[in-house]
């Protein structure tokens, strides 16, 4: 590439990416190889947009400020997810709208106990564990509801799709009063602790947090305001959701691990028929050609054959595979 060779081992994330690029015309192949390596210099587009990274000491700061420890963490797990780094950007322009020096601060806590999901729209997700009819555990018929039903006493509906607000200044943004009033949310560990027949997904957006109560190591938070955006039986693991809190995944990238994972296995059955017949050598040509039509690139069956520890060798212009 460029006049310069480049290695990838076949454990890089972009290995595959190379190989199924390689499956393309050959007047296509150099652009998508070259967009397949995009993210193998990090730093460098990372920079661009207006992001430093120090791998060593795992900091990040963004336009020359400095990012406490959880959002640089998000930072380096959006990388290693190969998800966009930008996803930060709008997240960090709400958290600038919340006019609580102390509640900002607090998120942090709240954050850094177990990194929780990110959204598309800027906001994060957290858990409620609720009643069997979705219904808070506890309610408080002295905080004013916005936005919301509320029962008789005072418990909130927490349906998916329902918009919760509360009055923020009906919060307790005092973060040594433990048990107060306020909406509340957590991490998967404490909400599953609250919940009494069903556990849903709330999305939150930062501007809206009030106070983090510093009693179960920062599990839990008081806000203003949430959306439930669906129910939820295991914890999402993914760095980032879409505003439905859905998984965000490099779609294009799971798409080419699957396809070379069925190239794979297709050159396995293939050799091993072959085998059982007693053939003692089998040609790369003839290996391609039982995928007829839809045949894969040489470089994807050479892959394979690689990937599966079979010895070949050269005879004349001929890749031959040695089955002995």
């Amino acid at each position: 590439m460029n006049n310069k060779p480049q290695k990838f081992a076949s454990s890089d994330p972009k290995y595959a990416a190379i190989i199924a690029a390689l499956r393309l015309p050959s007047d296509q192949q150099e652009a998508a190889i070259n967009k397949a390596l995009e993210a193998a210099d990090v730093n460098r587009n990372i920079q661009s947009k207006g992001f430093q990274l120090n791998h060593n000491t795992r900091e990040v700061s963004y336009y020359g400020e400095l990012l406490p420890a959880p959002l640089a963490q998000k930072v380096f797990s959006l990388i290693e997810q190969n998800l966009p780094v930008t996803l930060l950007e709008k997240f960090w322009e709400n958290l600038k709208q919340n006019p609580s020096y102390n509640s900002v601060r607090e998120l942090y806590d709240f954050l850094s106990y177990k990194e929780l999901p990110i959204t598309e729209d800027g906001c994060f997700l957290a858990y409620r564990g609720l009643q069997d009819d979705f219904y808070s555990v506890s309610g408080n018929l002295q905080t004013k509801v916005l936005q919301g039903t509320v029962n008789s006493k005072g418990q909130i509906y927490n349906g998916v799709g329902e918009h919760i607000e509360v009055q923020r200044n009906c919060v307790d943004d005092d973060r040594n009063n433990h048990c107060s009033f306020g909406i509340h949310a957590g991490s998967w560990d404490y909400a599953r602790g609250w919940s009494r027949g069903k556990m849903v997904v709330v999305k939150i957006n930062p501007k809206d947090v009030v106070s983090v109560p510093s009693d179960y190591d920062c599990q839990k938070l008081r806000c203003c305001a949430y959306t439930v955006v669906s129910e939820v039986e295991v914890e999402i693991t993914s760095a980032a959701t879409d505003d439905d809190g859905n998984e965000l995944e490099d779609q294009s990238f799971q798409e080419e691990v699957s396809n070379r994972s069925e190239v794979i296995r297709r050159v396995q059955q293939y050799l091993t028929r072959k085998q059982d017949q007693g053939v003692e050598e089998v040609s790369f040509r003839a290996i391609q050609s039982c995928f007829s039509p839809d045949c894969p690139s040489m470089a994807e069956i050479t892959d394979a054959v690689n990937a599966l520890g079979y010895r070949w060798f050269f005879f004349g212009e001929k890749k031959m595979v040695d089955l002995d």
